[in-house]
């Protein structure tokens, strides 16, 4: 592993068994996380994004343990953190934090804001009295909230308030890595850019990683250095920010990027519109998945599954097609 990659994911997979009826023994397998690889090097923030349902969220839930992956290995600063155990792992977590989606159903409503900033640091036993006190309320100057509401209760903030106390939470351990998960979807778009530009600078001050995971394509080539997307539990393309923006191989990275609105109300984009439904994860499309709603099928599509391979320039394609063939 190189040094300066800091987490490495391979092959991870995360499979959810389903009993075909209450009488039957026999189970079939939704594959919500089928068998990804990707690296985030120190100091970047790698964005993933994808459809509702694609396996964004659950990849991001096994990379952290709260859910146990069906198979992979999750490197996390050299150490394979899915053979610890929860000793080893209560440790790592010091450095590997999360921000959730809702940043009202991840806060206690019961515990006043200095409470559920300062928990980590008691939990991990970092700081008490004084010390814990001082703390708290540095975490929360850093993140934009005044001394006065470490003693009000989540109920009492803003949507973009709560995320900050989320983000001074996790901020809390110093931690290495932050995964956010959909962190500004649930935000009106004039806090979205507040909290935004406040990840940004929270990522220079500390040297923080971010894995950033959303569906909105216009926030991730904000705020990301590389992009993956995915598709039905697989990646389908990755590459630098600018050049998957600037020159999508996917054709389902194509039919993405054609649904954001541009800011020039005069401008006019080619629209590429998808057929029919996202297949189900319990049972996918033999051979590459996106198949069955890509205008470009060829029989090897529906018969092999593409790798995603390099295409130059760090930049992967999972496409039988690929080095410019696929055309908008």
């Amino acid at each position: 592993m190189d040094a300066s990659t800091l987490l490495q994911v391979r092959d991870l997979k995360k499979y959810y068994p389903i009993k075909q009826s209450p009488f039957s023994r026999t189970k079939t397998f939704a594959k919500a996380v089928d068998g990804i690889s990707f690296d985030i090097l120190r100091g970047e923030t790698f964005g993933l994004v994808g459809e509702s349902g694609c396996g964004k969220s659950t990849a991001a839930r096994s990379i952290l343990r709260l859910e146990k992956a069906t198979a992979g290995s999750v490197i996390f600063d050299g150490i394979d953190i899915m053979k610890l155990d929860k000793a080893e792992m209560r440790q790592v977590r010091r450095e590997l934090q999360v921000v959730f989606q809702d940043p009202y159903s991840s806060l206690n409503p019961r515990m006043a804001v200095k409470d559920i900033v300062a928990e980590p640091l008691i939990v991990h036993k970092e700081a008490r009295g004084k010390e814990l006190e001082g703390k708290v309320a540095k975490l929360l100057d850093v993140v934009g909230l005044s001394p006065s509401s470490s003693e009000r209760y989540p109920h009492e903030f803003s949507g973009g308030q709560r995320q900050r106390i989320g983000l001074a939470r996790a901020l809390a351990l110093q931690p290495k890595l932050i995964i956010l998960d959909e962190p500004v979807s649930a935000l009106d778009v004039s806090i979205q850019s507040q909290i935004i530009n406040l990840l940004e600078d929270l990522q220079q001050q500390f040297r923080l990683t971010y894995l950033f995971i959303a569906h909105d394509l216009s926030v991730v080539n904000h705020i990301s250095n590389r992009v993956a997307v995915m598709y039905l539990g697989k990646l389908a393309e990755m590459a630098i920010g600018e050049e998957l923006f600037k020159d999508p191989q996917h054709p389902y990275t194509q039919a993405l990027l054609s649904s954001v609105p541009l800011p020039d109300p005069a401008a006019k984009r080619k629209k590429v519109i998808l057929q029919g439904n996202v297949p189900s994860p319990v049972n996918p499309p033999w051979g590459c998945r996106f198949h069955t709603r890509c205008p470009y099928k060829m029989d090897i599509c529906t018969q092999k599954e593409p790798p995603l391979n390099d295409i130059g320039g760090s930049h992967f394609v999972a496409c039988h097609l690929t080095g410019g063939q696929v055309k908008q």
